[in-house]
């Protein structure tokens, strides 16, 4: 088969988007490497890809010179030029004309969390991602939710027949499983990168965009309550921005006496891994997700994880977490506490590899290869 992707967050995007879509897709060359996957892009600005094998760029003054136009409508006759025969909107999107062009398609759907907290979004982007992702959702042959959650939320918001909805999870970097304890024992048994300096032990870790859904002051707050407790626990932080919302959150750390590092860079998949082997948890506090990768990763690594009660956290982390109301410092600061304790910690991990499993690559890349074949068998009539 020749399958194409919506590539622009493979080359591109240093977050989630880009990890699920280098995920997958590098997954699918390695586990089933007689297709042919072609990558279509209208630029290639980071180094976030390793691999640009099969990378397609625009054709023609239009397309080179207007991307979004490129993106949305004059890549289909070069898709159907190139002999595609399914498209892979990896995030959100798909352009115009494909069924008129004999190319089936599929779309991934992460989140609709613009329409559950639009107060977070700009009104002009609220209205243009509800266009996009509603015309992608109505027009692909399948949509594929990466969650329950998310596909209870597009029959809700976007009023999608849920026939015509797949769930298919995501996998984590094989950097996680690769840098594992169980892997590779022993905790400082691989060195860091020299340029990062965290705690020596005791500490705890958060990844994710410094936005508010992703709850830091809650979390931040939380510490402050396990240091009044007699529990210093130590925060290093991974993530960026540059919002007012950003640039307070230093500022109410020093405040409230919590020690943070803050990580204000892309990490690489191995770098990330290698951080959390230090920690003694994971804390994700956030309000609301797609997915939840960084639980998933954390559980992979082998320590233990303090998430959000509701969305789709539970999902992901089954029993092998623990949940928090994220709105309650106080109920966070227990859970990061119990997550501190050795017996708890025992416990939690003794559930994670039956959860881990259930967000196994090979698996997921054998779910989506089966989708592929049957859309292509309806394409050419087998």
């Amino acid at each position: 088969m020749r399958i194409a992707f919506d590539a622009k967050r493979y080359f591109n995007n240093a977050t989630g988007l880009g990890f699920y879509s280098r995920t997958l897709v590098n997954g699918l060359r390695a586990f089933f490497p007689e297709n042919e996957y072609l990558l279509y892009t209208p630029y290639i600005r980071g180094n976030y890809a390793q691999d640009d094998s099969g990378a397609r760029f625009p054709e023609g003054c239009r397309g080179k010179l207007v991307h979004p136009l490129w993106r949305s409508k004059l890549i289909t006759p070069q898709l159907k030029h190139d002999g595609v025969q399914v498209f892979h909107g990896l995030s959100h999107e798909l352009p115009s004309g494909l069924s008129r062009a004999g190319i089936r398609s599929v779309v991934s759907m992460h989140d609709l969390i613009f329409m559950r907290y639009p107060e977070l979004y700009p009104a002009t982007d609220r209205f243009f991602y509800g266009w996009k992702y509603r015309k992608a959702a109505h027009e692909a042959d399948v949509v594929v939710a990466i969650s329950e959650q998310t596909k209870r939320d597009l029959i809700d918001y976007f009023e999608v027949p849920a026939w015509k909805i797949r769930v298919i999870g995501q996998a984590c970097d094989p950097s996680f499983s690769k840098y594992s304890f169980a892997a590779v024992p022993g905790r400082d048994t691989i060195p860091m990168s020299s340029d990062i300096r965290v705690p020596g032990d005791g500490f705890v870790i958060a990844a994710g965009s410094l936005t508010p859904r992703k709850n830091w002051d809650g979390l931040i707050k939380a510490l402050s309550v396990t240091r009044e407790r007699g529990f210093d626990i130590p925060l290093v932080a991974v993530g960026t921005g540059r919002s007012d919302y950003a640039r307070s959150l230093p500022s109410l750390a020093v405040k409230l006496g919590v020690s943070v590092i803050w990580i204000n860079r892309h990490i690489p998949s191995h770098e990330l891994a290698l951080l959390y082997r230090r920690a003694s948890a994971l804390v994700y506090p956030s309000l609301f997700e797609g997915f939840g990768i960084p639980i998933l990763e954390a559980l992979t690594i082998g320590i233990p994880v303090v998430t959000s009660t509701g969305s789709c956290f539970g999902e992901v982390g089954g029993d092998a977490a623990l949940y928090a109301n994220p709105l309650s410092a106080e109920d966070l600061a227990e859970k990061i506490m119990q997550a501190m304790d050795s017996h708890t910690r025992d416990r939690l991990l003794r559930e994670a590899p039956g959860q881990i499993r259930q967000f196994d690559l090979r698996n997921i890349c054998e779910t989506w290869n089966r989708l592929y074949t049957d859309l292509y068998g309806i394409n050419s009539g087998l």
